[in-house]
């Protein structure tokens, strides 16, 4: 991989943003600017909340539940940090059709990383990829942005993983509840690999906000080929291909609608970039607009 370095000059460009946050309800650490209503116990109580299979039980009022027959949980106010969880694809296929794809895949998640550690937020990176769950310490600081850079430069896209496998490893393995979820890949996969996948991290009662990284070949293959064998380049597995150019761009457009659709469905954060965009323009212009991101004000 080339150099990850972002120009100083640009990155207080990024100074000037924030991740928008919709809605908050899970936190990492106590101490940080965001309200919350937590289930449980805490200082200050709030309000009382139905009772949800996976709550605490000793957080049920038993004298609640004999006046009106119902379970409900005691919910407190906090006030939390926000934790950014960024997760980047690293299995082949984000090596392809060009090494391009995978590092501005990792220049995209570290600007998004130094824009909530410019706001004070706790960082994390992962990489999507076979093997055991690789992901950094937390971090909490701008100077963080080195260390993060320079284990982005080490990780190569390699080996096939299943996202919705990945995912129900790293749940657990992360500890992953609340915050934000920001997922890159190139989402050329299954569609119910996607959905499963997301639908784990919203059980979790995180933000998710996605972001899929395309060449320009890949949102036009009929450049690429029209007909012969296509091999998988993760699993392996072949396809005999034999359509017409607009079945290819056809099947191209579908497959990426239904990625869409199903975020606007469950109010999932999507945006798509084509690597003959630049990166400035995503992150300080595109990104804004479309909500993944936020002036300063």
């Amino acid at each position: 991989m080339t150099d990850l370095r972002l120009d100083p000059a640009f990155l207080a460009k990024l100074e000037g943003l924030r991740l928008s946050v919709r809605r908050f309800r899970w936190g990492s650490r106590v101490g940080g600017r965001f309200v919350i209503n937590r289930r449980g116990s805490s200082i200050e109580f709030d309000d009382y909340s139905p009772y949800t299979p996976g709550d605490d039980i000793r957080a049920i009022d038993w004298n609640l539940y004999a006046r009106s027959d119902r379970l409900y949980v005691r919910t407190y106010k906090e006030e939390v940090e926000l934790s950014v969880e960024v997760m980047l694809d690293a299995t082949r296929s984000m090596g392809l059709p060009t090494p391009d794809k995978f590092q501005r895949t990792c220049e995209i998640g570290l600007c998004l990383a130094y824009v909530a550690l410019a706001r004070g937020h706790r960082v994390r990176l992962s990489w999507i990829r076979p093997g055991a769950i690789t992901a950094t310490p937390w971090m909490a600081h701008r100077s963080d942005i080195a260390r993060l850079t320079q284990q982005c430069a080490q990780v190569r896209p390699d080996g096939a993983q299943t996202l919705s496998a990945w995912m129900q490893r790293a749940v657990p393995a992360l500890r992953i509840r609340g915050g934000q979820a920001i997922l890159l890949s190139d989402w050329m996969m299954r569609p119910a690999e996607c959905f499963q996948a997301l639908q784990l991290l919203r059980r979790r009662h995180a933000e998710l906000k996605v972001l899929q990284v395309l060449s320009p070949q890949e949102l036009d293959p009929a450049k690429l080929l029209r007909s012969g064998v296509v091999v998988d380049s993760e699993t392996g597995m072949t396809h005999e291909l034999a359509y017409s150019p607009a079945e290819l761009a056809s099947a191209v457009i579908d497959h990426n609608e239904q990625l869409a659709r199903f975020c606007k469905r469950h109010d999932i954060l999507f945006a798509q970039h084509r690597l003959d965009e630049s990166l400035a323009e995503l992150v300080l212009r595109r990104l804004p607009a479309c909500g993944v991101l936020e002036p300063v004000r």
